[in-house]
């Protein structure tokens, strides 16, 4: 079943963070913009800061995504940035990228220009002519590819022609340009590879090139100079001092291996260091860099971030950014003191040398898993690569910041499983088979783990009891005192690890070829990821206790009917060997339904590969139908309200199903072209795991759950909304915290949200709120009343006068919008007084409206200010509510429920009690503010009406109206605070009835609770002092009206009546 796309139409991904950096290899600056840097990520695309790295913005989201592996800013105009795809740090979750791209425009809009499927270690831009740059392409991690060298344009990236190739398994990793000759290039080839079980940096293929002609002839300079090491070389970083361009820099992955500089150009090279902390794991590091000021400064980056002041013979200084894991360096060419640096915590800027840091506070985490805890409201867990495990809100009262984060065990590589009973308590892994169990309330954690014998370095075959690098750690989805977690055997625990029991015999293949050491033929590197021949997918039956699915790294899924004590081997017969199973979801509807998520990515096929059986793993069908074919599958989930609504998580995104699988649809919206390593549905939401930018998630599927075929027919349609929780959270899609790229996680909106389906636009569409009874609470229409039309035009007139203001001083015009339209800003949200009533949206499709469960608000007026008030209108108490939906005359209504806080203790007794005293107290605000508006519209027409008569008339009366105004406008400084012109002027001049009456409901309405004794005494207090006030308003009027109202009639004029219009003469004129 394919759905209309418009179905999608209201549906969006809230993202909630945490904002915490994920690893960058590319980093850029520009020496014009000393305040802009550009962050290439390891998933989640570009990001742009124009603050100095204080705040980074996603730019490449509606263009492409994926893993970025190169940067480069051109050096006359810095509107213009090229941006290569492919991470070339080849770790054991390296990905590719999305081609090749260029902006003019400063990130705005971007062309692609090719190299689709390559990845992209270097770009270098001619100095002085933009149209010339070279391409450095180390092709496909995962297999030989013909297309790998060095590719040159003249045209600005029109064209391209392959100036050097070596061979199909080794290509570019590094470029150094000469910047005062930009026709020499030096080039850095790179042999090396990786499987699923192992990976290799070095071979006879690797070395350093050299061109003088911009690339028409090139010299191996391995074999025609003097000085460099011999036979089987690894990765290579290279520097050319733009001071003095016949030094040149080499740091070199070998058995001889460390820093080579040369003084002639490349003719002659000199071993100068071989220190191990610039060369361990160098297939992930071996980058080095020249100083742009000073030829002895040079700068090394591996673990740590080494800087050299002899040229290279020793790196004594050790420089500490925010994270460790150093992959790219950018000095500006004209400012020593000013750089950006990536790591794997992201990319972090110093105006100091690397003395200061910015921070790497912005939401590009990579998550390999996502759980949830049974608790209201949920956290959402999971393990960052290169970081810790982390669970954290889902929502909050308040902004999502990652102080809310707390450490759940293990580390970065694990799953987490949560207690099913005690959410507190959490089950984490980590690389080496390493697995905690972390109580949060008492702090305390217990290693826990299965087999604990360090494996660290050695080769799968040597290993005897193995688990992968992030290996499954589950509950039983019946018993939740058993613990399930699997490596080269599934092992159960029944004591919350104190003890395990194998309960299989070892389910791998392990064929010797995946069993070996892995890294060389220079340097192993065994740290988890390459551990082979293990259980990377295991779940129970939610339908049948002790049913067993578990699935291989390498390839087969096997079937356990008895809690496992007998294992059959179900594999699918066309999966192909040595497919790593990534997922298995067995249904919640039937006891031999099963979906697999499977991948061979790590094979050189990007194909997607997810699979459903209905008989136990006799037979499967493969259910890929509408996902794109270079998609390849991570996850696979089932929604537990409706059958056969499905959920798939590819390298690209999250794809959604109606029909079980038998076809899919892309659920994108707004989430970025992103890993998505994992699924969750919780309560009503869809939770992702984003390897690169941290947790999104979509609030309520109601609409999913509830759709059917033939709605596409009808012209209306109302979904029952989901049942409500009166917390009211800070933010939504309109404010507070709101996600994106910021440091602040995002909230959603409180209260009921309610969906819709128009099947044609632009209607007239009205939302009723009733309660039990069928009165109604709130009407909400799509049409704009013209009081909103009138504040919208002042806003616009005030943002637009301020971001002409800004751009004027300097500002770049992106980051001007963004401060003129952020909420508090001047003509921003909240910018005038009251603020628009929400309208309801008439968009074709789905549309989504949410009311925030509060009953009218008490009357205001213009300019009011308040401290520690405010006459918002208090929250419907727990009941059962309706909301009707009428277009075009025809209605129809759905009932939901409205809940208590689960947290509380509160009786619905107490809540109703809460809001029957709130309820008193808004209608007391009400008339306070009202008796506020009546003298002042007095006020107003009072003078238009002495303006008015004739001279013979004024006198008398000017009399008899000047005493009434002076007697209303004593009752009206009891009952405001006039004197009020800012908002914390209340602090100098003393708050009035109406503030105090309001700040009661302040105190009353803060948690589910039943009010306190005091608050109603206080609250009598204050009635019997405003009441007083009123009647002295009323009894002045009620005197001298008939006397003014008779000297009026004579002269012909309307009377004067009491009246609380507000009046704005000023108010601009709106076409409604």
């Amino acid at each position: 079943m394919t759905v209309d796309s418009s179905l999608f139409n209201a549906l969006r991904w809230r993202e909630v963070g945490p904002a915490r950096g994920g690893r960058s290899v590319a980093v850029a600056g520009s020496a014009q913009r000393p305040l802009e840097y550009w962050m290439g990520t390891t998933g989640g695309g570009v990001y742009k800061t124009t603050d100095g790295g204080m705040n980074w913005q996603p730019v490449t989201d509606r263009y492409f995504g994926g893993t970025i592996g190169a940067i480069a800013v051109d050096h006359q105009d810095p509107d213009v940035v090229w941006v290569g795809g492919g991470e070339t740090d080849i770790r054991g979750n390296t990905s590719h990228g999305d081609g090749l791209w260029k902006t003019t425009n400063g990130g705005r809009t971007w062309q692609m220009l090719g190299f689709r499927d390559e990845y992209i270690s270097t770009i270098r831009i001619h100095p002085t002519n933009p149209d010339v740059a070279y391409i450095g392409v180390f092709g496909d991690v995962f297999k030989a590819t013909p297309n790998r060298g060095i590719y040159k344009t003249t045209d600005g990236g029109k064209t391209f022609s392959k100036i050097l190739f070596v061979n199909d398994s080794a290509g570019v990793i590094d470029i150094a340009m000469d910047v005062t000759n930009p026709e020499v290039l030096y080039v850095a080839m790179w042999q090396a590879w990786r499987a699923p079980w192992g990976m290799s940096s070095g071979g006879v293929h690797s070395g350093i090139y050299k061109t003088t002609d911009g690339g028409a002839s090139w010299h191996n300079l391995v074999k025609e100079s003097k000085g460099l090491p011999q036979g089987v070389i690894g990765k290579v970083g290279l520097a050319v001092s733009p001071v003095n361009p016949r030094l040149v820099w080499a740091l070199i992955e070998h058995d001889s291996g460390g820093v080579y500089r040369s003084s002639d150009a490349g003719a002659t090279w000199q071993y100068i260091n071989r220190e191990r902390k610039l060369r361990q794991r160098a297939w992930y590091y071996s980058q080095i860099y020249a100083d742009t000021k000073d030829t002895n400064i040079v700068y090394g980056l591996n673990v740590g971030f080494f800087r050299s002041n002899d040229g290279g013979k020793t790196f004594p200084a050790s420089i500490n950014p925010p994270h460790g894991d150093n992959h790219d360096l950018w000095i500006a060419p004209n400012d020593n003191q000013r750089m950006v640096q990536g790591n794997d915590g992201g990319a972090n800027v110093s105006f100091t040398a690397g003395r200061t840091w910015t921070d790497q506070e912005f939401p590009t985490a990579q998550f390999y898993h996502v759980s949830t805890t049974n608790e209201w409201p949920y956290k959402i867990c999971g393990a960052q690569q290169d970081n810790s495990t982390l669970c954290g809100p889902s929502r909050k009262q308040g902004t999502i910041e990652i102080s809310d984060w707390y450490d759940a065990g293990g580390c970065e590589s694990g799953y987490i499983a949560a207690h099913p009973l005690k959410p507190n308590v959490t089950f984490a892994g980590c690389y080496g088979g390493n697995l905690d169990r972390k109580d949060r309330e008492t702090g305390f954690t217990r290693d826990v783990t299965v087999y604990p014998r360090n494996p660290m370095g050695h080769s799968s075959e040597d290993i005897k009891v193995r688990f992968q690098w992030t290996f499954p750690i589950v509950f039983s989805r019946h018993n939740p005192n058993v613990l399930y977690a699997a490596g080269s055997q599934l092992f159960r625990s029944t004591n919350e690890g104190e003890s395990w029991t194998a309960v299989s015999p070892e389910l791998a293949r392990r064929d010797p070829k995946t069993m070996g050491p892995s890294g060389g033929p220079i340097t192993r590197d065994q740290t988890g990821v390459e551990t082979y021949g293990l259980i990377f997918a295991f779940d129970e039956s939610p339908v049948t206790p002790g049913l067993l699915w578990a699935g291989t790294d390498d390839g087969y899924i096997w079937i356990s009917h008895n809690n496992g004590v007998k294992w059959e081997n179900v594999t699918p017969k066309d999966i192909g060997d040595f497919t790593r199973i990534s997922i298995i979801e067995p249904s919640r509807y039937a006891a031999g339904t099963a979906y697999v998520a499977a991948n061979r990515y790590a094979l050189g096929d990007k194909q997607p590969i997810f699979y459903k059986t209905t008989d136990y793993g006799k037979t499967w069908v493969k259910i890929v139908n509408g996902i794109k074919p270079d998609h390849f599958a991570r996850t696979i989930r089932e929604d537990p309200v409706r059958r056969g609504l499905l959920f798939a998580g590819t390298e690209r995104g999250v794809y959604v199903s109606f029909d079980d699988g038998q076809d899919w649809q892309w659920l994108q919206k707004n989430l970025p072209l992103v890993p998505v390593h994992d699924i969750a549905v919780k309560d009503n939401d869809v939770i992702l795991a984003t390897h690169g930018r941290s947790f999104w998630v979509m609030d309520d599927i109601s609409a999913l759950r509830q759709y059917q075929p033939a709605l596409a027919d009808k012209g209306a349609h109302l979904f029952k909304p989901a049942d409500a929780y009166r917390t009211q959270w800070s933010g939504g899609f309109g404010g507070g915290g709101r996600g994106g790229a910021s440091q602040v996680g995002a909230n959603p909106p409180s209260g009921a949200i309610v969906y819709y389906t128009l099947k044609s636009p632009n209607q007239k569409v009205t939302l009723d709120f009733m309660d039990a009874k069928g009165e109604v609470i709130q009407s909400f229409t799509s049409e704009l009343d013209p009081d909103a039309a009138a504040d919208s035009v002042r806003q616009e007139q005030l943002r637009a006068a301020r971001l002409d203001s800004l751009v004027r001083a300097g500002v770049p015009r992106d980051s001007a919008t963004r401060l003129v339209r952020a909420p508090g800003a001047p003509g921003g949200a909240g910018g005038f007084g009251r603020g628009a009533r929400p309208r309801v949206p008439n968009r074709a499709g789905l549309n989504t409206f949410s009311w925030n469960l509060r009953y009218p608000d008490a009357v205001s007026f213009d300019n009011l200010i308040m401290w520690a008030a405010s006459t918002t209108g208090p929250v419907a108490p727990p009941g059962t509510y309706a909301v009707k939906l009428t277009v075009n005359g025809e209605s129809q209504s759905q009932r939901f429920l409205v809940k208590k806080d689960p947290r509380g203790t509160a009786t619905d007794a107490d809540l109703q009690e809460q809001f029957r005293l709130l309820i008193a107290i808004r209608d007391k605000t009400t008339e306070a503010n009202n008796a506020v508006r009546m003298v002042r519209n007095m006020r107003w027409n009072v003078n238009d009406r002495t303006g008015k008569l004739p001279g013979d008339k004024v006198g008398e009366f000017r009399t008899i109206a000047d005493g009434m105004m002076k007697e209303l406008t004593s009752g009206e400084q009891e009952v405001y605070q006039t004197r009020n012109e800012s908002n914390q002027d209340p602090l100098n001049f003393p708050i009035k009835l109406n503030n105090e009456i309001a700040g009661v409901a302040t105190y009353v309405g803060q948690g589910e609770y039943r009010p306190t004794k005091q608050a109603y005494a206080v609250f009598e207090e204050l009635k019997v002092e405003l009441d007083k006030q009123l009647k002295a308003i009323k009894s002045s009027m009620d005197t001298n009206l008939p006397k003014l109202n008779a000297i009026l009639r004579a002269a012909g004029l309307e009377e004067l009546k009491p009246s609380t219009e507000e009046i704005k003469p000023n108010k601009p004129n709106v076409v409604s």
